[in-house]
C-alpha cells in the first residue's frame, strides 16, 4: 500500500488498521476506541465552561471489540494502549500505568465534584524485565483544551506525556494503528525513533502529516 505520508523516520497509511496489520515493527504505542460510547453533545454550565464542542463520537467505539481484534492481531508486540476505567481491560494486562490529564480536562461527565482527569495505559504483550527506576504516573502540563482545538481531535494526547513513555518502551520502531492527529509519531520523531501510523480518517492523516513534516517539534501541536 502506498504511504500517505513519508520521510526518514516517520510513515502514515490511511486505511482502516485491520486491512495492513500486521506490519513489521517492534513496539506498540496507541491510543484506540475506547468502548464507552463518547460523544459530546453540548450543553450545560460545565460543558461551556470546559469550552467543549458538539462531537458525534468515535468510530469503533461502541464496545472494546476492535481494540481487542487488533490488539489479537499483534500477540507478540509489547505495547502501552491508552484506555478508560469504564470499560473492560485488554487481556493479559502486564501493569497499570495512569495518565494524569491537565487542569482544564474532566469537567464534563462527573456528578461528584471530582474532575474525571485520569485514565489508565495498560501495558501488555511480552514487556522485557528490568529494575524499577520511575513512577508509574504520567503527568500533562499542556492544556488539553487548547490542544484539542489547535488540532482538532476531541481526545489528542500531549506529547510531554508520550515522550517519556516511549522511553520506557522498548527500542525499535514504534507502530500506532489509531494514530489520530499523530501524537506519537511526533513523539517518536523527537527523539529520533522510526514510526508507523495508521488512521482511518483522512482528514488526521492530513494534520498528523503537517505535524511530521515540521522541522521544529513542539511539546503540544
Amino acid at each position: 500500500m502506498t504511504p500517505y505520508y513519508a520521510d526518514d523516520l516517520v510513515t502514515i497509511y490511511h486505511g482502516d488498521c485491520r486491512d495492513l496489520l500486521p506490519i513489521d515493527a517492534d513496539v506498540l504505542l496507541t491510543d484506540p476506541p475506547y468502548g464507552i460510547g463518547w460523544a459530546l453533545h453540548g450543553g450545560g454550565h460545565k460543558a461551556k465552561m470546559a469550552g467543549t464542542r458538539i462531537h458525534a463520537g468515535i468510530e469503533g467505539d461502541a464496545d472494546t471489540s476492535l481494540r481487542d481484534a487488533v490488539l489479537g492481531m499483534l500477540p507478540e508486540m509489547p505495547g502501552a494502549v491508552f484506555g478508560s476505567f469504564q470499560a473492560p481491560f485488554p487481556a493479559d494486562v502486564r501493569q497499570v500505568l495512569i495518565y494524569h490529564k491537565s487542569a482544564d480536562s474532566g469537567l464534563v461527565g462527573s456528578v461528584t465534584g471530582f474532575r474525571k482527569d485520569t485514565e489508565p495505559i495498560f501495558l501488555v504483550g511480552p514487556w522485557p524485565r528490568r529494575d524499577v527506576s520511575r513512577s508509574s504516573l504520567f503527568t500533562s502540563q499542556i492544556g488539553l483544551q487548547r490542544l484539542q482545538k489547535v488540532l482538532g481531535h476531541p481526545h489528542a494526547k500531549p506529547v510531554d506525556v508520550l515522550i517519556p513513555l516511549l522511553r520506557m518502551c522498548p527500542e525499535g520502531t514504534v507502530l500506532d494503528p489509531f494514530m489520530g492527529s499523530g501524537s506519537t509519531l511526533v513523539a517518536a520523531k523527537s527523539l529520533g525513533r522510526r514510526a508507523i501510523g495508521i488512521e482511518i480518517d483522512e482528514r488526521y492523516c492530513e494534520i498528523a502529516a503537517r505535524r511530521c513534516s515540521q522541522e521544529v517539534l513542539g511539546l503540544g501541536a
